[in-house]
């Protein structure tokens, strides 16, 4: 490297911004030719290797970029600011630990008084979890840049998570003494928290905000629903009453409590709470369908099923409507026209709605000219409809690719079409009836045995399903009970977990290749324990003994606070009776069994 002056030192500076400048506008043919000069004048500096790095890292050259960073970082000296933001700064872009943490041993060792190499690397060990070298460099940042907002904010955090409330809220006061707007930032990084899913990292900084500017109803209002997600019910309703008080018309507010509520077991004042946020905003799509959830959990299936046709408008809601231009069936005789009944969901909900089709096919054919009923089924249920063959045709389930037809409509839509306001109105099980033993005969079934089948899981790709699905370690007290026998009858990515099942428990699923050998499996069996799958439809459509293991908070078709479905009569209901004791479930489950089996014997 030659020698560099101070009016070649000044230079070099100016160049490297300009390079800098071309690099930020796309222009990357101009910063290579401001790099040749820089080389050309002084020969290769940290600074330099800086700037190559950056075009490097804009072409997306990942290894030349790092090439020419661990290069400056050897030749990086006293002062050389510069290149060490440029460092930190790609450091955290390639996201290369061991190369950030080589970056900053040497930015802070060379430029120790810079508020913002500082700031960075508090953020690095805030991520980290080390905390107290994060609060350390926080400190730094703020003494040495005294308006520097971002590090006191973040500070005022970081103190506030530690315990130390009271420091943490003259810190923020004394931020927004420079940023009016700081309550405004404190909510969108708590939100991104949120969207994270760091429910108590966003909690945190919610109440932060919310002691910061008392008044301030949306951080009390996303606080209610971070402490849902942790489920704290009574600190989130007094979270969100608080944010009722500031703001009588706080939509956003009353919607929060509507889920708290529901999430909690009270469907009323859920149904109070989103029918409010309704008033406040009457078009918002997403109000109605959660009111509808609740409306249907708490068994009003008239309203309900009203407020479910707004799923289409949600933007949230996984299922899309189909992009077709003949008009949805009014429900009215089809006179020689075609419907298409729409399979619009998943297999459960298909079993579950199978029930409605014939009184919908008693409808479109009450006229004077026959019509033509297709309806769409999945592939692996297909030979379930074996009873609606002589109503209906059956198509293959193919968005997109569907068969002729003159009116729609959606599967799911039925009851609402056909008049359903109550559970007394739901057309009974069992309404899959025709497959039996003969198809899968079970191998070696005892009679003297109680014979069960278990399934702990449904499809790990739903929403949720965390939560509502169980494993095959927590069923293990019930695989060697005496005079129970059980058979895995588990498909899915979840069949695998039977590897680590004890040998008592007999895998029948390897050899099921459709739903209706399990139909004809199920005939079998005394009874059927499973989570929340579609297996439960199955056996319930089936008529035949299952029982539902449930979260705390289940999906709407269970309804709340009972113990049977009417749904499904030969269902037992067994709920957790605080989030995730699936071994309290269990052991109520094993309980139930060996009544069955002293009942069996006897």
């Amino acid at each position: 490297m030659k020698p560099i002056d101070l009016p070649a030192r000044a230079k070099l500076f100016r160049d490297a911004n300009a390079g800098l400048k071309h690099i930020a506008d796309g222009k990357l043919d101009e910063a290579q030719k401001t790099i040749a000069n820089m080389r050309k004048e002084v020969g290769q500096t940290a600074i330099l290797m800086g700037v190559e790095a950056k075009v490097a890292w804009a072409q997306k050259n990942a290894k030349a970029a790092r090439q020419c960073l661990e290069k400056g970082l050897k030749m990086s000296a006293v002062g050389d600011l510069v290149f060490n933001r440029i460092a930190v700064e790609l450091g955290r872009q390639m996201g290369d630990d061991a190369l950030l943490e080589a970056v900053f041993r040497v930015a802070l060792k060379n430029t120790p008084s810079d508020a913002v190499i500082r700031y960075a690397a508090a953020g690095y060990c805030y991520r980290k979890g080390v905390t107290q070298a994060a609060r350390g460099h926080y400190e730094a940042a703020v003494n040495l840049k005294p308006k520097f907002v971002p590090a006191m904010r973040d500070l005022g955090i970081l103190y506030y998570e530690t315990g130390e409330k009271d420091r943490a809220l003259k810190v923020l006061h004394r931020a927004r003494e420079f940023d009016p707007k700081l309550r405004d930032a404190l909510l969108e990084l708590g939100n991104a928290r949120y969207r994270a899913k760091n429910y108590n990292g966003a909690a945190a900084i919610y109440e932060a905000a919310s002691r910061l500017e008392p008044d301030f109803s949306p951080a009390y209002s996303n606080l209610g629903s971070a402490y849902r997600h942790n489920l704290q019910f009574p600190e989130g309703a007094r979270a969100l009453k608080r944010a009722l008080l500031s703001e009588p018309e706080n939509a956003g507010g009353y919607y929060n409590f509507g889920n708290l509520e529901k999430e909690a077991g009270s469907l009323k004042p859920s149904i109070l709470a989103f029918r409010r946020a309704l008033l406040c905003r009457p078009e918002e799509a997403t109000f109605h369908w959660n009111l509808s959830l609740a409306l249907l959990a708490d068994g009003q299936l008239g309203e309900g099923f009203d407020e479910y046709e707004w799923r289409w408008e949600t933007e949230s809601f996984p299922t899309k409507k189909r992009d077709v231009t003949q008009p949805e069936w009014d429900g009215g005789p089809l006179e020689g026209r075609t419907l298409l009944v729409v399979a619009e969901q998943g297999v459960g909900d298909a079993l579950q709605f199978l029930r409605f089709i014939p009184g919908a096919v008693e409808r479109a054919q009450a006229g004077a000219k026959k019509g033509r009923v297709l309806l769409e089924a999945h592939d692996e249920i297909q030979d379930v409809y074996v009873d609606y063959k002589d109503m209906v045709e059956l198509v293959p389930r193919r968005p997109g690719q569907e068969p002729d037809f003159d009116c729609h409509i959606a599967q799911l839509s039925l009851p609402k079409l056909l008049g359903v306001k109550t559970v007394d109105d739901l057309p009974k099980a069992p309404y899959i009836n025709s497959i039996g033993p003969d198809r899968f005969p079970v191998p070696d079934l005892d009679p003297a045995k109680l014979n069960v089948g278990v399934v702990w899981g449904g499809n790990p790709a739903f929403p949720g399903d965390d939560i509502r699905s169980s494993k095959v370690d927590y069923y293990a007290p019930l695989f060697d009970m005496d005079g129970v026998q059980c058979y895995s009858l588990q498909k899915g990515p979840r069949e695998a977990d039977i590897a680590g099942a004890p040998p008592s428990l007999i895998p029948l699923s390897k050899d099921v290749k459709s739903f209706a050998d399990t139909v004809s499996i199920v005939r079998q069996l005394d009874v059927t324990v499973t989570t929340c799958t579609s297996v439960a439809h199955l056996v319930g459509g089936m008529g035949c003994p299952v029982f539902v293991l449930l979260s705390h908070n289940p999906d709407w078709r269970w309804l709340q606070h009972r113990d049977d479905s009417p749904w499904y009569p030969s269902a037992r209901l067994f709920r957790q009776a605080k989030p995730g004791d699936w071994p309290g479930v269990i052991e109520k489950i094993g309980a139930a069994l060996g009544e069955m089996q002293k009942a069996k014997a006897s």
